[in-house]
């Protein structure tokens, strides 16, 4: 089993790749740095970024391997991942006015790969080096396995605490006439429902809490409370929220890309 990230020789990619290091060195699994050639990237810097990731790698204990492939991207990458078993893809955000929409990364959430997939969205630089809290973002109470290990694994890579937050979308009007006493019994059933992620979480070591928000605008709702945080990073289980409504231009991970005020990642996992 490998993790691949995916480079091209920029910053954000190298800054991306060491997310990819950090949860590879958390399953100890081998690191595969990536790249397919295209007009756009210089290779030179390709290779400059491989040899300085390696010797970060290297530090931490954790093998690698580079390749530098040729072809058409979705093809090359179909080809690559029919001869090995790869756990997760991290791959960059382009600075393109859509960070995500008409992408590389988008592509690659809709080619039905076999590995699930992150991208990754840097801010901070140096946030990825150190972090000493970050954020899982869920609707209510949906929350899977699979986003949960991958949050978990990245805790306890960086042994940050962790929190939840959890959001109920609710209407203008519900909002206004919420009743507490109602509001206190959903957010403890909620809470009852997550009680396995926080048992895990206990047995691994790292310190987990769940906070809870009502609102009509989830990606609003999202943004506020990274705002006022001290999270270093946030996940979004991104599937449903890369669905434009029919009401809006806009996807609401589009937003919380462009807004978010500390790094994203944007996690899609494979489909059973």
């Amino acid at each position: 089993m490998k993790v691949i990230a995916a480079i091209n020789g920029t910053i954000t990619a190298e800054s991306m790749a060491f997310y990819a290091l950090k949860y590879a060195k958390s399953q100890d699994f081998p690191l595969l740095l990536l790249h397919i050639q295209n007009e756009k990237d210089d290779l030179n810097e390709v290779r400059a970024s491989i040899e300085r990731i390696t010797t970060l790698a290297l530090a931490e204990a954790v093998q690698t391997e580079a390749l530098i492939l040729e072809g058409p991207p979705k093809k090359t990458i179909r080809t690559l991942l029919s001869g090995i078993y790869a756990d997760v893809i991290f791959c960059s955000t382009r600075k393109d006015k859509s960070f995500i929409t008409g992408s590389f990364s988008e592509a690659l959430t809709k080619m039905g790969l076999n590995t699930d997939i992150a991208i990754v969205r840097i801010v901070k630089i140096d946030s990825t080096v150190d972090i000493g809290s970050m954020i899982l973002s869920i609707k209510e109470d949906r929350l899977s396995v699979k986003k949960f290990t991958f949050f978990a694994s990245l805790a306890s890579a960086y042994q940050a605490s962790g929190e939840i937050y959890s959001v109920s979308s609710m209407s203008k009007v519900s909002l206004a006439t919420v009743d507490m006493h109602k509001a206190r019994a959903r957010l403890g059933q909620i809470n009852y429902n997550l009680r396995h992620y926080r048992k895990l979480a206990h047995c691994m070591h790292f310190a987990l809490h769940i906070e809870h928000g009502f609102t009509e605008n989830e990606a609003e709702s999202i943004l506020t409370h990274i705002a006022k945080s001290t999270a270093q990073l946030v996940i979004i289980g991104a599937k449903r929220l890369s669905v434009a409504s029919i009401f809006k231009r806009e996807m609401p991970i589009e937003k919380l890309m462009r807004e978010a005020s500390i790094n994203t990642i944007a996690y899609y996992p494979k489909e059973a």
